[in-house]
């Protein structure tokens, strides 16, 4: 119905002066509904009330009508709204806020005047169709079914053209009338159910139907084709042709010798060729057929060529068959056949329908061509091209290339993963988006040099990652050239280096340092040592997949979450109190091994404690599995009752982490490793570096191909290694003996080439109670009745737990699920006592924009903000964070010790 208003609306605006004052009309108001904006709004748009007056003035008046009303539209505005008193800035910004709306509105012109003329030239193709039926010679009706039970029982006419009215001239036309009131009851029972076939196919159909028309006979040939929920049927009176038919059949002996004129060219012919009747029975083979498959032609008439069809292709191709059969339309398959030779071969076989000279449908005609070379050549492309894509999207690097002129057209999945940004919008230049404002000059420079060259491209800059966060990548790329020597196009990597950039200056600067100061104070020294264990624990955490903690942290929210409250009310059942506090006890534990694996990426003092050295062993044992993967046997070895020792928990699983990685490295393509924790006593001498005494002593046994003397002298010195470049510092085994030597310990190699290596740590035993976690009394949180807390969490099922503790405690509950749908709830002025907020969020905001933007909207408004991940920085920049902080996984009184402190005001 709008298409059809929308049709005669511009046609019948044709005069140019009604077009223009139209156009004029809609300038005025878009202006007053602009000035109306500016009295409801603080800062209303300029421009967008005068595109769709332009677009209006376009469709009524054409291409100058448009252009017109886009002037005039940018002259009102300038006038009126935009600045001219203000600062020489907001003049330059008004100005091209003007051109671009000029700009747009021209565009926006065009493409009107573009849908105008479509609009016109519809409506006279409309017309054209009207007029051509009307004085058509062939009746064209459209028949819509009528249904009755689920069925169709009938048809009725929607549509007929005069001349279908004149084949049935002693009705006053046929339009609403059914079949069964224009045709006799045999006629139209056989009509009824032609249309149904018709209808259930699709059609085209085609059928000679007999007609008395004034007492007269006529032969009809109708064509029935599906149109949306109905059918479209023409008629054409074929009375003369059939009376023709006589002379037709004294055509047929010429048609003979045609066909064996036909027969001798197709025998001649290097491809199969051969030919069908009307019901799929094939009725000739040309020799190359013959010669191929080695059967006779009697074999291979009606169906007999299917017994040479591969029996897992003949379903498919007879189903193929069928369906153009039907159809009467052009058909094209593969298949495989058999050859004479007992070899089955893919042959790509074309068909089309043929027809006597009269329209009648004869059967199809087909050739095949052997396409098994062909085949073969694309499914060995298609390996090398998958096993490429795997070797691709398996690379750490973030791969790209580039055509001739420098314009980039093909990101990895690696670079949209990293970006977090749709390749299309880093295609051509715009990957310079992602680079660092500050490298952008010399990246560019870099990339103009090696184009202009042809020569390798190397350089370091920096990346935006999809949180946020810069990273140091090295990028590479290399021409690669057609015979003559010209490019062809660029094929590069990045690959991240930002830990080595950072090793590198905190490198060069104690380099510089030391030059300076020839003795360094021991605090010097510890920082330096310090960096040692942090540079080393980069490189071990990046063999592991750290960035589970936040997944693993909301699961443990969950359990303890749930479990708490399962506490707080047991129903007096021992049982169920028994399991809960069994389940409390095992989150818990996930709760500290996190806490373990976000310790290896982070600077920290050490800091000692009495330790159960079994205990520490086996809460670290599926970090330690997780690092050496499945393909190798680890075993671990622990004798019970071995005591405690005074050292740093963290530190130590790093060590010993770092061992076991090694080990791996060692064995890396199979091999086994064993860790055995026992208690020794040494005397005085036994063992190098440590006084007699009781000893806990953790070793770590590969069988790996072990280690020469000269290497084994120098395992322990800083930045020596074995292994190759760029997988390995040098610094890990010197950051263990450090360690070992500050827990009053140390430690031993013995290897040698062939035998594979044992490391083993001593650490002093001690007769020590081992540290163990207080238990926490739940607390009354009468306090909290009534408060009203707005709670932001994506995570649905965290968001669930937490709700509810605070609902346990009387806390009225608003929850959203990312930064910008808790915004504008704020923006409504609904009253709140509290928000609580994660950090990391999907949506665009994180959760500590969300609390930046809250506290200038609402200063006096308390928030908390909570995270699963324990680093140093957190999403959303490196900005001090000034709110109260609740680590997950978090238990109901670490919540509620938040949420009181929040409300009461009480600095944490």
């Amino acid at each position: 119905m709008i298409g059809r208003w929308a049709q005669r609306f511009a046609v019948a605006i044709e005069r140019p002066l009604v077009g223009y004052l139209a156009a004029l009309g809609a300038v005025g108001i878009a202006a007053a509904v602009r000035g109306l904006a500016g009295l409801v709004l603080v800062d209303p748009p300029n421009f967008m009330a005068f595109f769709p007056a332009i677009l209006f003035g376009a469709l009524v008046a054409g291409l100058r009508g448009g252009l017109g009303a886009t002037l005039l539209s940018g002259a009102i505005v300038w006038a009126l709204w935009l600045p001219k008193g203000s600062s020489a800035e907001s003049w330059r910004e008004g100005e091209l806020q003007l051109i671009l709306f000029l700009a747009t509105g021209a565009l926006t012109v065009v493409i009107a005047k573009s849908l105008r003329l479509a609009i016109q030239r519809g409506a006279a193709v409309e017309e054209r169709f009207r007029i051509f039926q009307e004085q058509a010679l062939d009746g064209f009706v459209i028949l819509e079914p009528v249904w009755e039970n689920g069925q169709v029982a009938d048809f009725t006419w929607a549509y007929a053209n005069p001349a279908a009215d004149r084949m049935a001239p002693h009705l006053q036309g046929l339009v609403g009338r059914r079949v069964t009131e224009v045709f006799p009851r045999d006629n139209a029972a056989e009509a009824i159910e032609r249309l149904r076939l018709a209808l259930d196919s699709g059609g085209p159909d085609e059928r000679e139907v007999r007609r008395v028309i004034e007492g007269e006979e006529h032969w009809m040939r109708s064509s029935a084709l599906k149109l949306g929920d109905g059918l479209a049927v023409s008629f054409h009176d074929i009375t003369d042709q059939r009376l023709a038919d006589q002379a037709v059949r004294t055509a047929e002996e010429e048609a003979r010798r045609s066909r064996d004129e036909f027969e001798h060219i197709a025998n001649a012919a290097p491809v199969m060729i051969w030919m069908s009747g009307p019901s799929l029975g094939a009725v000739w083979f040309n020799a190359s057929w013959l010669a191929f498959t080695g059967r006779p032609m009697q074999e291979e008439l009606a169906r007999g060529w299917l017994e040479e069809v591969h029996p897992e292709d003949r379903e498919r191709v007879l189903a193929t068959y069928d369906a153009h059969f039907t159809a009467r339309s052009r058909a094209r398959l593969e298949y495989r056949i058999l050859r004479h030779d007992g070899a089955y071969r893919w042959i790509d076989e074309a068909a089309a329908p043929r027809f006597d000279g009269d329209g009648k449908f004869l059967g199809y005609i087909g050739s095949c061509s052997d396409i098994t070379d062909r085949k073969t050549a694309e499914a060995q492309l298609r390996g090398g091209e998958a096993r490429v894509r795997a070797l691709v999207d398996s690379l750490p690097q973030l791969l790209w290339s580039a055509r001739p002129d420098g314009d980039f057209d093909y990101f990895s999945p690696q670079w949209i993963d990293f970006t977090g940004v749709p390749a299309a919008e880093h295609l051509g230049d715009g990957w310079l988006k992602a680079v660092h404002p500050d490298d952008r000059d010399d990246l560019q420079a870099a990339w103009s040099q090696a184009l202009q060259g042809g020569l390798p491209f190397d350089l370091e800059h920096r990346l935006r990652r999809h949180d946020g966060v810069w990273r140091w990548f090295n990028a590479r790329a290399s021409a690669i050239r057609e015979e003559d020597g010209a490019i062809r196009r660029w094929f590069g990597s990045s690959s991240d280096v930002t830990e080595i950039v950072e090793a590198r200056r905190d490198l060069e600067e104690r380099v510089a340092e030391r030059t300076r100061e020839l003795e360094a104070s021991l605090e010097e020294r510890a920082r330096a040592e310090a960096a040692l264990a942090q540079a080393h624990r980069l490189e071990t955490v990046g063999r592991l997949t750290g960035g589970v903690a936040h997944d693993f942290n909301n699961l443990l929210t969950v359990v303890i979450g749930g479990l708490d409250m399962i506490l707080k009310n047991p129903a007096d059942t021992a049982r169920v109190k028994r399991l809960s506090e069994a389940a409390l006890a095992a989150g818990r534990r996930g709760e500290r091994l996190t806490r373990q694996l976000l310790a290896f990426s982070r600077r920290q003092e050490l800091k000692l404690e009495v330790m159960d050295v079994g205990a520490l062993i086996e809460q670290v044992e599926p970090l330690v599995r997780r690092a050496v993967g499945e393909a190798i046997d680890l075993t671990v070895d622990c004798q019970p009752g071995i005591g405690a020792s005074r050292l740093d928990p963290a530190q130590f699983e790093a060590a010993l982490l770092n061992l076991v990685v090694n080990a791996t490295d060692a064995v890396e393509g199979g091999g086994a490793i064993h860790i055995l924790t026992r208690r020794v006593v040494l005397a005085d001498g036994e063992v190098s570096g440590v006084a007699a005494g009781d000893y806990v002593a953790v070793s770590v046994a590969d069988t790996g191909p072990g280690m020469a003397a000269e290497v084994m002298q120098r395992a322990f010195e800083p930045f020596f290694t074995t292994k190759e470049v760029g997988k390995g510092t040098g610094l890990g085994l010197a950051q263990v003996y450090g360690f070992m030597s500050q827990c009053g310990g140390t430690v031993t190699i013995d290897s040698a080439p062939g035998e594979g290596a044992t490391v083993t740590l001593y650490v002093p035993a001690i007769d020590a109670v081992p540290t163990v976690e207080a238990v926490r009394e739940p607390t009354d949180d009468s306090w909290a009745a009534g408060a009203a807390i707005l709670l932001v969490e994506d995570d649905a099922a965290v968001r669930a737990v937490t709700e509810s503790l605070l609902q346990e405690m009387g806390c009225e509950v608003t929850t959203d699920v990312d930064g910008p749908s808790a915004m504008a709830r704020l923006k409504t002025g609904q009253a709140f006592d509290l928000l609580i907020s994660d950090i990391v969020m999907p949506g665009g905001m994180n959760g500590v924009e969300l609390a930046r933007w809250t506290h200038t909207q609402r200063p006096s408004l308390p928030i908390v903000l909570t995270t699963g991940y324990a680093g140093d920085q957190f999403a959303g920049g490196s900005a001090e964070i000034t709110w109260p902080v609740v680590r997950k996984p978090f238990r109901a009184e670490q919540l509620s010790a938040a949420v009181r402190d929040a409300l009461t005001g009480v600095t944490p």
